[in-house]
This record gives C-alpha cells, sequence and structure tokens, in this order.
C-alpha cells in the first residue's frame, strides 16, 4: 500500500502553541508521553533510510492505546497503555530479526533490500480482541504474527509479555504468501481485512485483501482475495493501484487509490474511487454501478468510473496520500497535485460529486465529529473544512524536534473514545506519542 501515512511529524514536548484554541488553564493543546527508549537507531539501516512507523502503528481499542515499531533489538516490539495517561509497557518479541542478510523470499535482489522504507510495521486489532503484526516487506514472502485471543479485550487480565504473541509464519492458514508489499488492517465490525500488494512491484502488481473473523482467516489465499487486477489496455500493459486507505464507515467500504504505470514515479496518474455495501463482495464505482467483485471479477484502470479525478501521468503528482470519511460520509483524501502541491479532494456523499482545491499541509487524516476531519502535518494539528475545500485552520503547532527520525502514524481510533487525537514518532531511540486535545 501506498505510504497511507506519509508526512513526518515534528513536535516538541514543551508547551508551545501558536495558534492554540481558548481553553482552561489546566488544559495543554497537547502532551507527550515516552512510550520507550529502544527504537531502531539510524546505524542499523542505510543513510536517509526512515523505517518507522507503518500503518496502524498506533491504535485505540476498548480504552487502551497499542503501539508497534522495529527496535533497537532488530525486533518488532509491541507497546500498550491505558487511556487517557497510563504507562506504557513494552514488550520485545523474539524469533525475528531484521538484518542485511535475510532472504526475504522469491523476489530477486530486492526482496532482500534492507532499511529502503518499505518495511514497516503494521497493526490490526479484531473484534475477538487478537492483536494481528505484519512487518518486514518488500516483495517479500509474508512476516504475520499474531496474539493469543482475547488479550486485547481483557487487558487488566494478562501481563505485558512477548509469550502472548506467537511464531512468525508465512501464510495465514492456507498457502505461502509471496512476493508482499505494504500490508494494512482495517476493521469492519467483526471482520478484519488485511490488504496486501501481491504478485508484482511498482507497476506491475494486483491488490488483494485477505478477511477475518471468530479466530480464522475466510480469505487467505490469493484467488479468493483479489480485487484489483495489474493488466489494462493503456501504457506497457501494467499498472500497480496505491491506496491511500480503507475506510469503513456506516457499513460501507470505502477505497481510494492512484495508479502508477511503472517504477518511475513521474507514472503516477489519477484519483480513483470505489465504494462496498455488502462486506467488500461487490464494489461499485462513483455513480453505483458494479464494476468489480473480490475474487471473480476485478477492477482494472479500464473499469467504467473509476477515476474521479483526472490526474494526468508525467506531472509533478506522485502516488501517496491520506484518506479518511467523516461521520456524515463525505470522503477525503489529502495527497499531492499534478502541480505537486499539496491538495484536498472530497466527494459529496449525497450527490456523488467531487470537488478539490490545493490546501497548506499534506499529513495524516483523522475524522471527528459531524463533518470535521483533522490532519497532523510536520507542523502540527490542522481542521480541514467540509464545505470551503483546501481550507485548514491550525489547531495547535511546534517547532520541529521530537519526531525528526521517522514517519508517523496516526491513530484513528482514538478521537471516537475520549475526543483526543494522538500520533506517533521518533527521534533517535526514543519512540513518543503525542495527544492534541481537539476543541468542542
Amino acid at each position: 500500500m501506498a505510504h497511507p501515512i506519509a508526512c513526518v511529524l515534528s513536535l516538541l514536548a514543551v508547551l508551545v502553541t501558536q495558534h492554540a484554541f481558548a481553553q482552561p488553564e489546566s488544559d495543554t493543546a497537547f502532551r507527550v508521553s515516552t512510550v520507550a527508549h529502544n527504537g531502531m537507531p539510524k546505524n542499523i539501516v542505510p543513510r536517509g533510510s526512515i523505517w518507522n512507523f507503518g500503518s496502524g502503528s498506533l491504535r485505540t481499542y476498548r480504552g487502551w492505546q497499542y503501539a508497534a515499531y522495529w527496535d533497537n533489538a532488530r525486533q518488532v516490539s509491541v507497546a500498550r497503555r491505558q487511556l487517557p495517561s497510563g504507562k506504557w509497557s513494552v514488550a520485545s518479541l523474539p524469533g525475528y530479526q531484521r538484518t542485511e542478510n535475510v532472504d526475504r523470499g522469491k523476489a530477486g535482489a530486492i526482496s532482500r533490500g534492507f532499511g529502503d522504507g518499505h518495511e514497516k510495521v503494521s497493526m490490526g486489532i479484531s473484534a475477538d480482541g487478537v492483536i494481528h503484526l505484519a512487518f518486514d516487506h518488500h516483495l517479500s514472502t509474508l512476516h504475520y504474527r499474531c496474539s493469543v485471543k482475547r488479550i486485547a479485550n481483557e487487558p487488566s487480565k494478562h501481563d505485558w509479555t512477548p509469550e502472548l504473541f506467537g511464531p512468525v509464519r508465512d501464510n495465514l492458514g492456507g498457502p505461502k504468501i509471496e512476493r508482499v508489499t505494504y500490508p494494512s488492517f482495517t476493521a469492519d465490525g467483526n471482520r478484519l481485512l488485511l490488504y496486501l500488494r501481491l504478485n508484482g512491484g511498482s507497476g506491475d502488481a494486483d491488490s488483494h485483501f485477505m478477511e477475518y473473523e471468530n479466530g480464522r482467516w475466510l480469505r487467505n489465499d490469493l484467488p479468493s482475495s483479489k480485487l484489483i487486477d495489474k493488466q489494462w489496455s493503456g501504457g506497457d500493459g501494467t499498472v500497480n493501484a496505491y491506496p491511500h486507505s480503507m475506510v469503513v464507515r456506516n457499513g460501507r467500504r470505502h477505497l481510494t487509490w492512484s495508479w502508477r504505470d511503472t517504477p518511475t514515479a513521474s507514472t503516477s496518474h489519477d484519483l480513483c474511487y470505489s465504494y462496498s455495501d455488502d462486506h467488500g463482495e461487490t464494489w461499485r464505482n462513483n455513480d453505483g454501478k458494479p464494476i468489480g467483485r473480490i475474487g471473480k471479477k476485478f477492477i482494472t484502470a479500464d473499469s467504467d468510473g473509476v477515476v474521479a479525478i483526472n490526474i494526468p501521468a508525467g506531472t509533478s503528482f506522485v502516488n501517496g496520500g491520506s484518506m479518511t470519511v467523516d461521520q456524515n460520509g463525505r470522503v477525503h483524501v489529502v495527497m499531492r497535485g499534478e502541480s505537486g502541491e499539496p491538495f484536498h479532494a472530497t466527494r459529496d456523499p449525497e450527490t456523488g460529486k467531487w470537488d478539490h482545491g490545493n490546501t497548506r499541509y499534506l499529513g495524516a487524516l483523522a475524522a471527528g465529529n459531524g463533518e470535521h476531519v483533522f490532519l497532523v502535518s510536520e507542523g502540527g494539528l490542522h481542521r480541514l473544512s467540509a464545505s470551503r475545500v483546501g481550507e485548514a485552520t491550525t489547531i495547535a503547532s511546534a517547532p520541529a524536534q521530537l519526531f525528526r527520525d521517522g514517519k508517523t502514524a496516526v491513530d484513528r481510533e482514538r478521537f471516537q473514545h475520549d475526543g483526543w487525537i494522538s500520533a506517533i514518532g521518533q527521534r533517535g531511540k526514543r519512540i513518543s506519542v503525542v495527544d492534541f486535545r481537539v476543541p468542542q
């Protein structure tokens, strides 16, 4: 998946807000907690590489917050705390180390790459309280492990230890899964979805959605999970989708993405959209026409009405961005437009009409109440306007310090729990979470 959260969050642990909202003296615009001092340091991977954090690296579930990242033992660490401000507990999981000489799969030299930024840790939590992890992927064999059941449903009953997690697996109860890139988890009621880009790399890969429910993966092989096919009639004959995210709102699954024709970034084009009202079985275009059925009829770049906003290849547009859906059902996407400038696009839930305009910030989106949508950028927290597309109001801002050594992930579930928005990042070996207080 395209780096659904592709910004570097820059924040200080000192309370300095240049555009903070009015508040009682006892409140703060944001607060910082230290998760641990065991983050993977820069000297483990090639210079310039950004390795933490992946999609879902920070998420709230039943009043507890969970974090997942690479640590200085070259292992996956998983941390938890009780909200709003409990102490973090950390477990470093043995059984898999991230090193340069590991053969990661069958895709040749590229699958043995190390530290190029693709191999981040992704995390999901299913309704049965299982914590799921996928990590170290760039055209690689699947690396997946999960906790025992009910850990997240009954957290206070269990000491936080590595023994809670099972071994690393290369399958989901079915055949071995290979050539994996960009894993990402999405919850849909009792179901948990795992997106995997498979069967190729940039410009030449398919999109699959595995599905878990009640203790087992119901879709766990390539034929049953494929949704988007790489073949099309243009370019050199193949593309791949770079999803911004999948978001479930009021029973509808929303998916936005861009296409990329080749490994060259300038071949990225178009903002595409599809939705499903039957738990991902049938997928429709912007006008409601069926264009795909998972495992049976595939969405392609030739599918009727799949392009929501036409962005030509060969511009300054590059795949990547963030998507959310507000409580009123309006889709929001923030990405770079064809000019290369930040670009905010929205879809009206009543008419299906898309609107777009340039905005000031790139970052990661999280939905608030009603039509309110918030964006965490390198400058802090901003509120986007649904009626004046592109307009952004700064809620809290701070200078760059704590989060300079990693890409950040935003907790998309925290707001619904207590009205705060959290983001995770790294400086040196310090892993920190910033909690933004959102004005009501």
